[in-house]
């Protein structure tokens, strides 16, 4: 949702992976120098950075869609190459190129019938290729039907480039059965690849996820590519795609879990729904935004595909726990097998270290591993099966040594039933 620099963040990452690699100086200590692999494209994330970056968000107007123009247009009923796709998580879905719909419009027809807990993504391939630099905004028609309409739905010009931009953000009655035009600028995309990808924008995919069952359809048309009517204000330079200070996480010490690093799906982090469907989904629905929170938790990198929420009074603390956790804990959930995320941390001295976690888990569970730089490190074993993801523990579950200090990646590897708030690394004794 926010405007990127990604080709400048990765000139500022090589040229900081040079000085990090570069032999200690006289004062230099140990601890300065990166054992990240040079291949490495993920960031630390900066918390400090990523809430000055979500008020200057907060506090930008957005643009009405007549401060635009249309003058490319990708698809409408007059250019009717180009061909649906839908994913492969949908097999009852079906995507087709209509005639007209009964406003008189030739429009691409989405139908989906969904049983629960399932996430729908589909789209539209043009031929021409976009080359985004060129444009200020893109524009579609969209007119949602049926009788379980999706309350969210996430709009990206191409699969994962850029992540999933939330609809309601730009028109919150999308969903009324109408036809609506939406505009999203392209300074407000968040972009999880180099900027060279804006050149090779050849589609657009819709993704939305359901918990109950929803039979709807989506109808879509007049894709436009725009320029603002007057001149845009230069746009500032993300906080988070700026060349940071942030050396990651220390250790020893704690690893907050949904401070994991930037850099989007296959680089920071593997999540097998598309969208976060917690801070995206659940946690845009009224009754979980709790007076106890503000939109820093409920909307926490909600742009993301991992899986993140806050602990809740009515959810995680209305009951007895074996520990309690504190309220507003940030925490990914949702875990499937097979997910995982990276983490840029600052190892302060090699060494055996203690690991302890706050979670929530279920029974039949499978352990949890970390990996350093690529490389696996230890497997852990929670003494305690909570028995439900809300239901909390905090204990040691096992031991990882790291050989060398400095910077280095650790990788949390976890599977399907755990809630996990964070690690704490102590020296062994």
């Amino acid at each position: 949702m926010k405007s990127r620099h990604h080709g400048l963040a990765l000139l500022a990452l090589a040229l900081g992976l040079g000085a990090l690699h570069a032999e200690p100086g006289p004062e230099t200590s140990a601890s300065s120098v990166s054992q990240i692999p040079t291949d490495y494209l993920g960031r630390p994330f900066d918390d400090a950075a990523y809430r000055a970056e979500e008020k200057r968000e907060a506090d930008t107007p957005k643009l009405p869609y007549h401060a635009y123009a249309p003058v490319w247009v990708a698809w409408d009923a007059k250019t009717p190459d180009g061909t649906g796709w839908v994913g492969k998580e949908e097999p009852r879905a079906s995507i087709r190129l209509d005639d007209a719909d009964g406003d008189g419009r030739r429009v691409i027809h989405y139908h989906v019938a969904l049983s629960n807990y399932r996430y729908a993504v589909f789209g539209w391939q043009w031929v021409k290729p976009v080359d985004l630099t060129a444009y200020d905004a893109v524009s579609f028609s969209i007119k949602v039907t049926g009788l379980q309409k999706p309350q969210e739905l996430f709009f990206g010009v191409s699969e994962l480039q850029p992540a999933p931009i939330s609809l309601r953000d730009y028109d919150p009655d999308f969903s009324d059965g109408l036809w609506h035009r939406i505009t999203i600028p392209v300074r407000s995309m968040k972009w999880t690849r180099p900027i060279a990808a804006r050149k090779e924008v050849r589609g657009s995919a819709f993704k939305t996820f359901v918990w109950d069952p929803a039979d709807y359809g989506i109808q879509l048309d007049q894709f436009t590519f725009d320029r603002a009517r007057t001149p845009l204000a230069p746009a500032l330079e993300s906080a988070a795609e700026s060349a940071s200070s942030a050396r990651g996480q220390a250790i020893p010490g704690k690893i907050e879990c949904a401070f994991y690093d930037l850099g989007g799906e296959g680089v920071a982090y593997h999540d097998t729904t598309p969208i976060n469907i917690l801070s995206g989904v659940l946690n845009q629905q009224k009754r979980h935004q709790r007076p106890h929170a503000t939109p820093y938790y409920w909307n926490f990198r909600r742009d993301e595909g991992v899986d993140i929420s806050f602990v809740k009074d009515w959810a995680d603390l209305n009951h007895p726990n074996l520990v309690d956790p504190p309220i507003n804990q940030l925490y990914i959930g949702g875990t499937e097998d097979g997910e995982w995320c990276n983490y840029t941390v600052d190892v302060k001295e090699p060494g055996t270290y203690e690991i302890g976690a706050l979670y929530g888990n279920v029974a039949d569970v499978l352990p949890i591993r970390f990996s350093i730089n690529g490389k696996a490190a230890c497997e852990c074993t929670f003494p305690v099966v909570t028995g439900s993801m809300h239901k909390w523990n905090k204990a040691p579950v096992g031991h990882i040594t790291f050989l060398q200090a400095g910077v280095q990646v650790l990788t949390l590897h976890y599977a399907r039933g755990y809630n996990l708030a964070y690690f704490e690394f102590g020296k062994a004794q």
